[in-house]
């Protein structure tokens, strides 16, 4: 998972992840962004992750739900079910690669820790 991280025209840190993680980088960017105590508890709820101390979290934040498990994380947006299925016509798919992404828990915990250097 490639990401890259950079500051906005106003200021704002924003993060850009790699075909298929792109709701992670939303995530970081809009629900997570500079908050450093955000940061640091997400950094230690991975981190009883881990110990196994826990099996699972999850976050809800005004665009997107966080859920974490001992094995991996996801990012789901809680506008994805829009109700949309019953109106389509067959055939037809919603695109929503932003609005939900997957990735490994050491993955994550690697892209966090480098998002909280760069906003530190």
């Amino acid at each position: 998972m490639d990401y890259e991280f950079s500051i906005d025209e106003l200021g704002r840190p924003r993060a850009k992840f790699s075909m298929g993680a792109e709701a992670i980088g939303r995530w970081f960017s809009e629900e997570l962004s500079d908050d450093q105590q955000q940061i640091n508890q997400l950094v230690a709820i991975v981190e009883t992750l881990e110990q196994g101390t826990i099996s699972d979290y999850q976050q809800s934040g005004k665009e997107f739900q966080l859920r974490l498990n001992q094995n991996e994380i996801e990012v789901v947006a809680l506008a994805l079910d829009l109700g949309f299925d019953d109106e389509l016509p067959e055939e037809t798919n919603l695109y929503d690669e932003e609005s939900y992404a997957g990735c490994g828990l050491p993955d994550f915990k690697q892209a966090l820790l480098s998002w909280q250097s760069f906003v530190a």
